[in-house]
């Protein structure tokens, strides 16, 4: 069965500032048209308070207010809450982020129409990707490195990791995280997220939050089993959503759009996961179950950049379950499995690797590829999935010839045109898209959640983006205007 609903709508619902000085012609087009649409988005007295060292008493963050982060400020032994329509800026002068220390908590929820902004203290039209370090939030779930994961940002230390699977560090809720990904001095990639989420617990959820123009990775997910639900990560550098460290939990509704990123940097995916990027191979395995999530690459949009090579990236002994996600737009593979402990993962039995009905569009060809090292070089190694005869990643992953690891569902062709390109591609300062599906348009197959339940929603599509009827992405509190933004009043 196929649905025909995959063309992308233009709609006239934009996010609005309150502030109209010094704004450029396509800013003040956005805006106006989000206040005839009776929609407003953060508008703060710009006069300046400074945050600084440790945060260890409980402190709110309000409403129309404007907080500079003054070098690396933690929480510890306290909770940090933030009202919906405060804007947070880190001071670019130093290196500046904020950090919720695992013995402390985050509640951070905006609204639809009024969400909480993090970005650069530069001017509008300044702003550039890595001014800042980023979000970093610390958990006490575990991890595989003995529970004791460690971050450095700047001078300060930290650790993230616990036995309390089910803890929580609190509630991030609609957020916009813009021009982070600086990382640390030392090049650590754990530390080089717009938003760290270290071995957070299944007892939160994020949800709705925006991550754009991080200079490296959009969102890292290093152990623990946080849930984690409806995030758009818009023109990272590197990764979109990137996962280690024995990371075992829920995600759902990822949309990862390169849209003309200014840069990429070398080993750049949609979705990266690994089993260690830091540390030993140990166990607890990485192993998400991962559905809903549309990526569009680098050559999705004309004169894109061609270094954005795959989609899914699976490395360094990780697996997971994918299913329901659409991929276009990537220079080379929809899905690379890389390293010859990936052959193992094929097979039946603990942490399987699946990837079932998915859909794959423009790409490179072959759509997805494999590269094993000897002995294990052979989907048909003892070790791996058995095929018969001897078989190939294509046997597999379309559920041809196989005995016990049928992969089903999966799409390798959509209408010539995939998603429409012309509501996405261009400024959407000025022509704001709301993102959603005209269901007439396509022949996209239909999901499957059978072996889904539980944190999962069942959507009638396949990707991250749904109808116009309840799409998560419809409201205002999604920016493309976050360079020129001028939010004072």
């Amino acid at each position: 069965m196929k649905r025909n609903f995959l063309k992308l709508a233009i709609i006239v619902l934009i996010a609005a500032t309150g502030c109209q000085k010094n704004l450029t012609d396509n800013q003040l087009n956005h805006d106006q048209l989000g206040e005839n649409a009776g929609l407003r988005n953060v508008v703060v007295d710009c006069t300046p308070i400074s945050l600084s060292g440790t945060i260890n008493t409980n402190t709110t963050l309000l409403s129309g207010k404007r907080y500079i982060l003054d070098g690396i400020v933690d929480v510890k032994n306290a909770t940090l809450t933030i009202q919906p329509g405060t804007l947070i800026e880190a001071k670019t002068s130093v290196a500046s982020g904020l950090v919720i220390d695992k013995t402390a908590q985050i509640n951070a929820v905006g609204t639809s129409t009024n969400p909480i902004v993090f970005t650069s203290d530069k001017a509008p039209g300044a702003r550039a990707p890595g001014d800042w370090i980023g979000l970093a939030i610390m958990g006490n779930a575990p991890n595989n490195q003995s529970n004791a994961l460690g971050f450095s940002f700047a001078s300060n230390s930290y650790t993230a990791g616990g036995t309390s699977v089910s803890s929580s560090a609190g509630t991030l809720e609609y957020v916009q995280i813009n021009f982070a990904g600086k990382g640390s001095a030392t090049g650590d990639r754990l530390t080089q997220s717009a938003l760290i989420l270290g071995s957070v617990g299944n007892g939160m959820t994020i949800k709705d939050v925006q991550i754009s123009e991080s200079k490296f990775d959009g969102l890292g997910v290093w152990g623990g089993q946080v849930g984690i639900k409806e995030v758009f990560s818009y023109k990272s550098g590197r990764t979109d959503l990137a996962i280690s460290q024995g990371y075992r939990g829920n995600i759902q509704n990822i949309l990862g759009f390169k849209d003309n990123a200014i840069f990429h940097i070398v080993e750049s995916y949609g979705i990266d996961i690994t089993n260690n990027l830091v540390g030993a191979d140990n166990a607890p395995y990485t192993y998400p179950v991962i559905s809903n999530v549309s990526l569009m690459g680098g050559t999705f949009c004309e004169n894109s950049d061609i270094g954005y090579e795959d989609a899914i990236a699976i490395r360094k002994n990780g697996s997971a379950q994918i299913y329901n996600t659409v991929v276009e737009g990537f220079n080379r593979y929809g899905l690379f499995l890389e390293g010859s402990n990936i052959i193992a993962k094929t097979k039946s039995g603990t942490d399987q690797l699946i990837f079932s009905n998915n859909s794959l569009h423009d790409l490179g060809s072959p759509e997805y590829s494999q590269q094993f090292t000897s002995p294990h070089a052979s989907w048909a190694a003892a070790d791996g999935c058995r095929l018969n005869p001897s078989g190939t990643m294509q046997n597999w992953i379309e559920g041809t010839a196989l005995s016990s690891c049928n992969q089903t569902g999966n799409q390798f062709s959509l209408l010539a045109t995939g998603y429409y390109k012309n509501s996405l591609c261009g400024d959407k300062c000025s022509t704001f898209p709301n993102l959603f599906i005209n269901e007439s348009t396509t022949d996209l197959e239909a999901p499957d959640y059978g072996m889904l339940s539980g944190f999962f929603d069942q959507p009638a599509f396949r990707g991250a983006l749904q109808t116009s009827a309840n799409t998560w992405l419809k409201s205002t509190w999604v920016d493309f205007c976050m360079l020129t933004r001028n939010y004072c009043e």
